[in-house]
């Protein structure tokens, strides 16, 4: 009898005490599980162990509970599900490694697995109005056609081909208010 722990298990203990932890989320740890790595692109799932990733990247604890972690990329930058109290959501956002390239990923889970489908290396630097093969330094193999089955089979979803038919790179929303904790904070 295996006494590993399942990956949506550690992933889960990073979460703050009572943050929600989507269903799609678990069902993307239970493929991840299955299917290995990579998943698509860069994009690796990360459990925030020590639930210290937030200070870290802020330089202050005093907002580690508005962030659920759940990914990472090769550089460093993680992905993660932000409880936006302004518009009572909960919304995955990507934080660039060196605490730039802060952007609204998606409005829902279900989206961001569409937008992880695609095919981006790197989600959060490529450009989204173009398709993954028509951006700088592409590489065929960060598409996982297997995910983008699963996802599509799985969540009944169509997978756009370019991200910004999900993302509103305009919506600055996420990025004002880690700069209002900034200077609050810091």
């Amino acid at each position: 009898m295996s006494t590993e722990i399942a990956l949506k298990d550690k992933v889960r203990r990073g979460f703050p005490e009572g943050f929600p932890f989507p269903l799609e989320l678990e069902q993307l740890c239970d493929w991840a599980d299955a299917n290995g790595f990579p998943i698509s692109g860069y994009f690796r799932i990360f459990s925030n162990d020590d639930k210290e990733a937030i200070t870290y990247w802020m330089g202050f604890n005093d907002v580690n509970d508005y962030f659920g972690i759940f990914g990472k990329s090769a550089d460093g930058s993680m992905y993660a599900l932000w409880r936006d109290d302004a518009n009572h959501t909960y919304k995955v956002v990507h934080m660039g490694s060196e605490g730039g390239e802060r952007l609204i990923l998606a409005n829902n889970f279900t989206d961001f697995l569409r937008l992880l489908s695609i095919g981006y290396d790197e989600i959060g630097f490529c450009d989204l109005s173009l398709p993954p093969e028509e951006n700088e330094g592409y590489d065929p193999d960060t598409i996982n056609p297997r995910f983008r089955e699963w996802v599509q089979r799985t969540f009944n979803v169509a997978i756009p081909r370019t991200g910004d038919d999900i993302v509103n790179v305009y919506d600055k929303s996420f990025d004002n208010w880690v700069e209002d904790q900034l200077d609050e904070y810091s």
